[in-house]
């Protein structure tokens, strides 16, 4: 039986793939509003313009509205596509203009200019030769209809966001049928294009590719977003891809790359006949990241390059601020199990043979068995936010009305305390669903040891077992790569991204170091946590000190405590301590699997007069001091510094007028005073000459202050001058 399921609007199927559980019959499919929707660039920042989830003509759809100073979209091809749709409606084409930026700036392209079509010049004829041109108009007239898009990144999130909009313009409009049909409108998405590939491999044309595209996603004739021709130049354009000589060109890079950079590593292995095979390298900011935080990985392999048949994996950790690590990444011919062993032993050796205590990875048998073949000693699981994508794909046509209560069902079951509650529950499930014999039922149950988290406590996740914590490719390089990134391009592409998403992190963790921890008991071992964890972890550590209130404990022996909810009157965890060896211990294994000591050992603590946290319960990893940014006295980290205090103090002063004019008049003399300070460091030794990438800082000239000192300022100056004479 082959499972073919509708995504969330119901219109088309989103990209198939195998199922795991074996079945060649059997595929899940993966929605494109979900894990790689931004792969695929099809949005147009409009609801009203998406059919099924492709993109359609707005000669068929509503009026789309023009764009606004604001306005965001997930990459700049999104903001194109939204723009000549526009500017279909309005009777004009969109040209790409000037753009700012280059592969080797940390953002990339960080801006662009989209006009009319008519916006510039008249270009200069190709001859002299008047009788041999053609007297017709000229294209160009100088119209200064445009919108500029620039990009803008908050928390590690990166969006495309309007600065500048113009809609007048200087020449005649037409009709909506004489606009040339720009290249944006013919725009395949990903998921369109693996269909498109699937049904050129089974020998259909392209007229027949396209009837079929029609019909699965309920549409009439002529309403795609692209046609026949589109299609076939799609095809020709994948026959004129030679995967053999990138393949060599993407070695290149890397002997360039190592070049210039000779902490930068990879691995490659090639066939018989000197054809590359697989490929995977690493940073030098990544190698260092690792031997800190590399004691938990997340391997994600779900992401293909289409037009070349390649999977492509990422190891990704977490730092102790809870911001994603990029580690090292992988393009592999395919995904079976020997080209996943290969990647395996590549990442060791590029990390110098440390091996993670835990690895996780999808739902994958092939990956599973490479790991538990080549990685023994290492606790292998399955991402839960990647067992839960596959629920809708296998129960939702199964269930119907019924599956949100399943789903809900599901992820209860998964946070059972214990391993006893998980296997009540689930056997009761089967019987509320019906589910009998049901093969995705036997495949999830059978392998309920690498995902259910009963089963998983005592082994280190640090803090990833929750569906909240999600380290996928999607997430880290929206933005930075798209389905149309040739090989050769990748690895340039992923280190513009690696180098974006550092300084998002150096830039999150200053900010946070800025902040005042609250407190919320009035406990002093809370205090104690607050001066050594850092915000990401004092916050686990605070919601357990804050739930450790609601436990009753009765003592079952010399320094051994029941503790129980004080609503139930059974079950409850044991917990043993030793205050002369300052030993905690706790049945429901806690500390080991976060790194955090439990609301359970916490409530026993507490009865025992512990007013500090015992110092191995602290572990390094969480602890401030282990920052991959510590404070030094570098250009690039104190640009940083000031760039975050900046931004605090310009919110905090735009409050009110008061706040305001007391800042700006700081500020202004704060400034002559720096002028007039040496512009060099008295120790040159402080100076780093190497950086990841190097800081661009927008500057913008200060404005004369003609004015005197505030009257606020006046006042508090006046207070504190008769103080001093009264004194």
């Amino acid at each position: 039986m082959m499972i073919k399921t509708l995504s969330r609007d119901g219109d088309h199927p989103g990209e198939r793939r195998l199922c795991p559980c074996g079945d060649d019959q059997c595929y899940i499919c993966i929605d494109g509003d979900d894990d790689h929707s931004f792969f695929e660039h099809i949005g147009s920042g409009d609801p009203n313009c998406l059919v099924g989830g492709t993109l359609v003509p707005p000669d068929i759809t509503t009026a789309v509205p023009p764009p606004y100073i604001g306005q965001a979209f997930q990459s700049d091809e999104e903001a194109l596509e939204y723009y000549s749709n526009f500017a279909k409606n309005n009777g004009f084409s969109v040209r790409r203009e000037r753009s700012k930026g280059n592969p080797e700036h940390p953002m990339g392209v960080y801006k662009r200019e989209l006009v009319c079509h008519r916006a510039g010049p008249p270009l200069p004829r190709k001859t002299d030769d008047v009788k041999r041109q053609r007297n017709r108009k000229a294209s160009r007239c100088k119209c200064e209809a445009q919108m500029v898009i620039k990009k803008n990144a908050s928390a590690g999130v990166t969006r495309w966001v309007v600065v500048n909009f113009s809609n007048v313009h200087n020449h005649e409009l037409l009709e909506s049928t004489e606009v040339r049909y720009p290249s944006p409108y013919r725009n395949i998405s990903a998921v369109d294009r693996e269909r498109i590939l699937a049904l050129a491999k089974s020998g259909c044309t392209e007229s027949l590719i396209l009837r079929a595209l029609e019909m699965e996603k309920g549409v009439s004739p002529g309403q795609l977003a692209f046609g026949e021709r589109d299609v076939k130049t799609f095809l020709q354009a994948l026959k004129s891809i030679n995967r053999e000589s990138e393949g060599s060109e993407l070695l290149k890079v890397c002997r360039v790359m190592k070049e210039k950079n000779p902490d930068f590593r990879y691995e490659f292995q090639l066939d018989e006949n000197n054809k590359l095979e697989h490929v995977a390298w690493s940073y030098a900011s990544s190698i260092r990241a690792f031997k800190v935080f590399g004691d938990v990985v997340v391997f994600d392999t779900t992401f293909h390059l289409n037009a070349y048949d390649r999977p492509v994996g990422v190891w990704f950790g977490i730092d102790n601020y809870g911001h994603t690590l990029f580690f090292c990444c992988v393009i592999l011919l395919d995904d079976k199990l020997e080209s996943f062993a290969w990647s395996l032993q590549a990442f060791l050796r590029l990390m110098d043979g440390k091996l993670p205590q835990t690895i996780m990875t999808d739902l994958d048998m092939g990956l599973k068995d490479a790991v538990v073949a080549y990685l023994p000693d290492v606790k292998h699981a399955f991402c839960i936010w990647h067992v839960m994508s596959k629920l809708s794909s296998w129960f939702s046509a199964l269930l119907g009305s019924e599956f949100e209560r399943f789903r809900s069902e599901f992820q209860r079951i998964n946070d059972s305390e214990t391993i006893e509650e998980f296997e009540h529950q689930w056997a009761n499930m089967v019987v509320d669903f019906s589910f009998g014999a049901d093969k995705h039922v036997s495949l999830l149950y059978s392998h309920r040891f690498n995902w259910a988290l009963p089963y998983l406590q005592g082994w280190f996740f640090g803090g990833l077992l929750k569906v909240c914590q999600v380290l996928s490719i999607q997430s880290f390089f929206k933005g930075f790569l798209n389905s149309q990134t040739r090989l050769k391009d990748f690895i340039e592409q992923v280190g513009v991204a690696v180098d974006f998403q550092n300084q998002a992190g150096e830039e999150a963790t200053t900010q946070q170091n800025q902040q005042i921890t609250k407190l919320r008991t009035c406990m002093p071992i809370e205090e104690h946590a607050s001066t050594i964890l850092t915000h990401y972890a004092f916050d686990m550590f605070q919601k357990e000190i804050m739930a450790s209130t609601l436990f009753a404990v009765y003592e079952t022996a010399r320094e051994n405590y029941l503790v129980r909810h004080h609503l139930k009157s059974d079950g409850g965890h044991f917990v043993s301590c030793i205050p002369s060896d300052e030993d905690v211990h706790c049945s429901c294994k806690g500390f080991e699997t976060t790194g955090i000591l439990c609301r359970h050992a916490l409530r026993v603590l507490s009865l025992k007069n512990c007013f500090f946290i015992p110092e191995k319960y602290l572990l390094t990893r969480w602890r401030q001091e282990s920052s991959l940014f510590p404070e030094c006295s570098s250009q690039k980290y104190r640009s940083q510094a000031l760039r975050s205090l900046a931004s605090i103090l310009i919110q905090e002063s735009a409050i009110t007028k008061d706040r305001f004019d007391y800042v700006e008049w700081h500020l202004s003399r704060l400034l002559n005073h720096v002028k007039d300070m040496p512009g060099m460091d008295v120790a040159a030794s402080n100076v780093e000459l190497n950086s990841c990438f190097d800081d661009v800082v927008d500057i913008v000239t200060a404005p004369s202050v003609t004015r005197g000192r505030p009257r606020k300022v006046k006042q508090v100056l006046k207070a504190a001058k008769d103080s001093h004479t009264s004194c």
